[in-house]
């Protein structure tokens, strides 16, 4: 697929912090923002459009991973009382 480059603005003391302790952790920037890009587009683009998008490319359909909405519990249901002895 073409790259293309995307500019933001920041902070250019929060960033030289960023990239110097991201330094000492052996990351980068450009990877972890390259991750969160991926991220943003699992997220807010939808299934059926990644899957077209990696047709038309010729990638391998990597299947994201979806959102997991909690299940509701399941309430166990005490036995009713009868009003009989044992």
């Amino acid at each position: 697929m073409k790259k293309t480059n995307v500019t933001i603005s920041f902070d250019e003391e929060k960033l030289t912090a960023l990239r110097l302790y991201m330094e000492q952790k052996d990351l980068q920037l450009e990877d972890e923002l390259t991750k969160a890009m991926e991220g943003f587009y699992g997220k807010h683009v939808p299934a059926n459009v990644r899957e077209f998008i990696e047709m038309r490319s010729g990638e391998p359909a990597d299947p994201a991973p979806r959102a997991r909405r909690p299940r509701p519990e399941k309430k166990e249901q005490a036995p009713a009382d009868t009003g009989e002895s044992p």
